[in-house]
């Protein structure tokens, strides 16, 4: 590989792992302070850990220059939509922990018995309890909630679309909804094609953003640096920035805030050598209010 395509290769990962390091300080604050019992505590400090998780999984598979990384792109979607989801609770406060714990309650129940048609088969698998919803408080209510008025269940623990999540974030952290937009922009299409497993997913990762597939092994890893590792980092810098930014100033946490300040002009170095090195003038970006 190219000496300075491997320089940012190995600045890129050494950047996620600082951002890893951010975020496991933050879940540490959250959790080791004295009246952490909340739900709307539980529900934050799992889904920053979940984050946390992908970014690690993300590093793993992005520790040599191999096909591997066309599984981060499903790990980076599910990183950035759960970004998106901690960040609109922590912006709604107790009250939307509240709809995600109803909303867990009830799927939990539902998925004791699941059936699906294939074909002309049906397959359904079931866990027999000697206990009916009643039996436990709230259920019962949890499963009307989440019923349609045709008896259909309704799937979204929100009424809320990710882009109205984002609006709703905007309101307590512009820095925060910007970050969240970046990561979502970033991975939501490419993403959505590769795990839906298209043709046109397919060549994405043999083609990114060029004008034909690559050749040989030379090529692959202008691919993987410039277009992919590019994306996946971009996307993961910010689920994490923008999940860090919102909880930080829901807690009034200023020194991780700072931290991302310090974070976000290593991110911008990175950013404005690699764009230096492979410059484009086929190809812009224009962000509108």
């Amino acid at each position: 590989m190219d000496d300075l395509n491997e320089l940012h290769r190995q600045q890129g990962r050494e950047l996620l792992r600082l951002q890893c390091r951010a975020l496991d300080a933050l879940i540490e604050v959250i959790a080791g302070h004295k009246d952490a019992h909340s739900d709307l505590d539980r529900i934050t400090i799992w889904m920053l850990q979940a984050i946390g998780v992908s970014a690690n999984s993300i590093l793993k598979l992005t520790e040599t220059v191999d096909m591997s990384i066309r599984d981060c792109f499903g790990i980076a979607r599910s990183a950035a939509e759960t970004a998106v989801n901690v960040s609109y609770i922590a912006v709604g406060g107790h009250k939307l922990a509240d709809l995600a714990i109803r909303h867990l309650r009830q799927k939990r129940w539902r998925d004791l018995k699941r059936v699906a048609q294939m074909g002309d088969q049906q397959i359904i698998v079931e866990r027999h309890l000697p206990y009916g919803p009643e039996n436990f408080p709230g259920l019962q209510e949890a499963l009307d909630e989440f019923t349609s008025p045709k008896g259909q269940e309704i799937r979204d623990w929100t009424t809320d679309n990710i882009q109205k999540r984002i609006s709703l974030v905007d309101g307590a952290s512009k820095r925060s909804a910007q970050a969240l937009s970046g990561a979502v922009f970033a991975i939501y299409r490419p993403s959505s094609e590769l795990l839906h497993g298209s043709f046109y997913g397919v060549n994405y990762f043999w083609q990114g953003s060029l004008d034909r597939p690559v050749l040989g092994r030379e090529e692959f890893e202008q691919l993987w640096v410039n277009d992919h590792f590019v994306t996946l980092l971009t996307s993961i810098y910010f689920s994490i920035s923008g999940a860090v930014e919102a909880v930080g100033v829901k807690r009034g946490l200023d020194g991780h805030l700072k931290r991302q300040r310090e974070l976000d002009k290593l991110m911008q170095d990175l950013t404005s050598r690699m764009s230096a090195v492979n410059p484009s003038d086929d190809h812009s970006f224009t962000p509108r209010p």
